[in-house]
């Protein structure tokens, strides 16, 4: 295949994944052999778990230059958090739904399965009350799935919500 049909064919699949998940890093399309870098981008130096010393630098890409420029660094992390959720699930394009707005009253995304609509919630650092809430908030759902970026804190999840599935997710770096 020739540079220009290759350069095409990954243009388009970083497009499709745009399109679902809305923000992406150079460190997730590397799992998957794409090269994000002519796409909009933003380095910034990140904590994937809120109010920890630990920090690591992040390119995030969007379609847009302007949904880069206008977020927050923690939308941004929120945002890619929540696409590693759907690539850790291996969940289509058509069974998944993100959602800008939800804040506490609605989940980050929803994934269809079957008849079945699963709350997918993305959590960098809530205190133990907005986790308490959120689980209540999402019960009329036929579950949960909740994904935060420490081991640990997955661990304590798990131990407290035992009917929830909690998942460790990785936006940040190259090799999972």
């Amino acid at each position: 295949m020739d540079r220009l049909a290759q350069a095409n064919r990954n243009r388009q699949a970083i497009e499709e994944l745009l399109a679902v998940d809305d923000v992406l890093t150079d460190a997730m399309l590397s799992r998957v052999g794409l090269d994000g870098t002519r796409f909009p981008g933003l380095t910034l130096s990140v904590q994937p778990m809120r109010k920890s010393s630990w920090t690591v630098d992040v390119t995030f890409r969007a379609a847009s230059d302007s949904r880069l420029r206008d977020a927050p660094i923690s939308s941004l992390s929120h945002a890619a958090g929540t696409a590693a959720m759907r690539w850790q699930l291996a969940a289509s394009a058509e069974q998944w739904t993100i959602d800008r707005g939800g804040r506490f009253h609605r989940p980050d995304a929803v994934m269809k399965d079957g008849e079945a609509l699963i709350a997918m919630e993305y959590d960098a650092g809530y205190d133990r009350r907005t986790i308490r809430r959120k689980v209540r908030q999402f019960e009329p759902y036929s579950g949960l799935v909740w994904a935060t970026p420490s081991a640990l804190r997955s661990a304590r999840m798990k131990a407290d919500y035992p009917h929830v599935k909690v998942i460790t997710v990785d936006y940040w770096s190259a090799q999972t």
